[in-house]
Order: C-alpha cells, then structure tokens, then sequence
C-alpha cells in the first residue's frame, strides 16, 4: 500500500495553523510540521485527477464484456510552480521571510537553494522506506500525500550559467481533503459491514465510499484495532460500523 491519504487528519488540523494566501508545501513527519516550504508565486492552475480501477472479461457470443470494478487507486495533483530571482512579488513577512532564508540574501538570490527543497521531498527516507509526507495548502485545497515526480525547465541564466527562472511541474499522489473536495452526504449503514482489503484499496478510500467523508477511516481502524493504518495485510476482512446518529 502507498502512503496514500495517511496524512489528511493531520492536514485538516495543520491547515488550520497556515495561511491560506500564499501556497505551502509542508513536509510531515508524525503527523506534525517538519518544514514550511514556501511557494514563491502561487499557480495560476492546478488539475486534479481522479479515476477507477477495473478490468474487463470476455465472454463468449456475447458482445459486450464483464467489467470488474478495482477499487480507486490515489488521487493526483499537477500543478507549474514559477521561479524567477528578480521578481519576488508582495506577500507576508513570515513567508517573505522564509523564502529570503531559503534563497539567500537579497544580492545572492538562488533559486535552486528554493526548489531542492521540494525535490528533496521525492527521495524515499532510509528508516521509513517511502518518501516524505507532504501536503499542499492553499486557500480551499488541502491536497495530501506525496510528491510523485519533480520536472523542471530553467529558462533563464545569467552570464555565469547560474539558473535566473525556472518552471516547476509538480506531481503529488493522494487525496483531496479539502473543502474543495466534493463530498457526498455522510451515508450510515443500518448495519456492520465487511470489506475485504485490496492491494490498490486504502483505509481511506474505504471511509470515503462508505461514509462519503474520507475523515471516518478512524471509525473503521478503532472498529478493527489498526494502529498503523498504512500496515493493512491484503485480504483482511474489516469491519464497517454504522454511525449512531
């Protein structure tokens, strides 16, 4: 299982603490900040994905196959980030601080020393054999989970070959916890139910299929006695309470 959506209980009360006009990337460790990495522009646009795993069956004289659905496998979130180090635009005297601490003094501006923070954020820890938690916080979107890939274009140099502006795209795999997030209606099943985990299947998908809020997984991993939800054997069988209204 991925790290999938570990990290939106602790979104929803991290989020709580940042600002929401300027766009973060917060590393997570134990559910707590690690690091505030500063965006120095916010997007202009960002495109989240979402999809349904299922595999198709033949059958004999007939035209049309079966179609097994899989599960949901992790949101994701793409998104450019814009760098230059002659435009630093208005912004609060916390993040502008920040970022003037990440990048250097005003006459030695390095952009680079700004984006190897995030690519940092790919590399897999040695203890923890996955890589850093991370969320994205801006305004209404609260995207949790991990940054899949880093691809960026510089596109401007000066006379020593030093990177001026880049472009960043930043994919991120997890789930949308935010307010954004279209929720259906918490449902409640007047009855326990049993679901069977699946190796592209998470705690959270789960609660959220059920529920239709994927903050309930804690209802499902109290019901079970999980400790660890990212430790969920394929093939257990959970228990699905109902909520007592």
């Amino acid at each position: 299982m991925g790290l999938g959506t570990t990290l939106l209980q602790a979104a929803i009360n991290i989020a709580e603490k940042l600002s929401s006009e300027k766009a973060l990337i917060v590393k997570v460790k134990n559910k707590k900040i690690a690091e505030k990495i500063p965006v120095q522009f916010n997007p202009s646009e960002y495109k989240i994905s979402e999809r349904t795993m299922y595999s198709e069956k033949t059958r004999r004289e007939k035209d049309e196959p079966v179609v097994d659905f899989n599960g949901k496998p992790l949101s994701t979130l793409s998104v450019k980030l814009y760098f230059d180090c002659d435009e630093i635009p208005t912004m609060s005297s916390a993040t502008q601080g920040a970022i003037d601490t990440v990048m250097g003094n005003e006459s030695d501006k390095n952009i680079t020393k700004l984006m190897d923070k995030i690519t940092a954020l790919t590399i897999i820890d040695g203890d923890s054999h996955q890589p850093p938690g991370a969320i994205f916080v801006w305004g209404s979107l609260m995207f949790a989970g991990y940054v899949d890939s880093v691809s960026t274009t510089y596109t401007m140099f000066d006379n020593k070959g030093k990177p001026l502006r880049a472009v960043m795209d930043v994919t991120m795999k997890g789930s949308n916890g935010g307010s954004s997030e279209k929720k259906s209606p918490r449902m409640s099943p007047d009855r326990t139910k049993a679901r069977t985990m699946t190796e592209d299947n998470s705690i959270w998908n789960m609660a959220l299929n059920e529920y239709g809020d994927v903050r309930e997984w804690r209802r499902i991993a109290d019901a079970n006695g999980i400790m660890n939800p990212l430790d969920i054997p394929v093939g257990k069988v959970l228990k699905v309470p109902a909520i007592e209204n």
